[in-house]
């Protein structure tokens, strides 16, 4: 005979569930960046601004902070390196959260992973740890969603890797999505095939502003 629970087991079982849910989704977007906080912008090129001659995203995300209906006490410090793989950042990141102390960790990084043959676990074991170490600080990780290179991407049309969704679902990081991928895909806003200009290092920097303008 097949065993009935009652009726007040299963509402338990789908209140816990959604309490479950909620907890994720706030873990993923609490964030505290009071005035005179640090920002530190981390990672590769895309983080350097390679390509817009000092007006990397960096740069143009703490001129919006500045404005007076923003977060004008907040300074950002772009910790980018050229060339970097995750590798690299992962050794470099205790030193650069002991030192910044920052409310907020924004990285980019993997892109020279895909292009140099990287493993994608090795990598991802790398990202993750990452996010593991600022958050072990007491900051709030932001990683921005890096396109994998393809034919397509070499024509244009460009994809972020599915790592960083992963990322995002299974860790509950807080993923800029989609931004990088369209300014790449976007001639007018790309320096080289692989960097974004002026222009598209801004809308980088107005999605991290927008994000950022989330916390308390």
């Amino acid at each position: 005979m097949r065993r009935t629970h009652p009726p007040w087991i299963a509402l338990l079982a789908l209140l816990l569930l959604l309490g479950g849910c909620g907890r994720k989704k706030e873990t993923a977007t609490a964030c505290m960046l009071p005035e005179g906080a640090t920002v530190l912008a981390i990672g590769d090129s895309l983080t350097r601004g390679h390509g817009a001659d000092g007006q990397g995203y960096a740069e143009q995300l703490q001129e919006l902070l500045a404005q007076p209906a923003a977060r004008p006490g907040v300074a950002v410090k772009n910790l980018g390196i050229d060339g970097e793989r995750s590798a690299e950042l992962l050794a470099r990141i205790d030193a650069a959260l002991s030192e910044h102390r920052p409310a907020v960790v924004l990285v980019t990084t993997g892109g020279n992973d895909f292009l140099r043959g990287v493993g994608e676990d090795e990598t991802r074991r790398n990202l993750r740890s990452v996010v593991e170490r600022v958050r072990g600080s007491g900051a709030h990780p932001v990683v921005f969603a890096i396109p994998r290179p393809s034919l397509a991407a070499a024509v244009g049309v460009a994809a972020e890797h599915g790592l960083y969704a992963e990322l995002e679902r299974e860790a509950a990081v807080p993923v800029i999505r989609n931004v990088v991928a369209d300014v790449l895909s976007r001639q007018e806003l790309k320096s080289d095939a692989i960097h974004p200009n002026r222009d598209g290092y801004r809308v980088m920097a107005q999605a991290a502003f927008e994000l950022l303008q989330r916390c308390r």
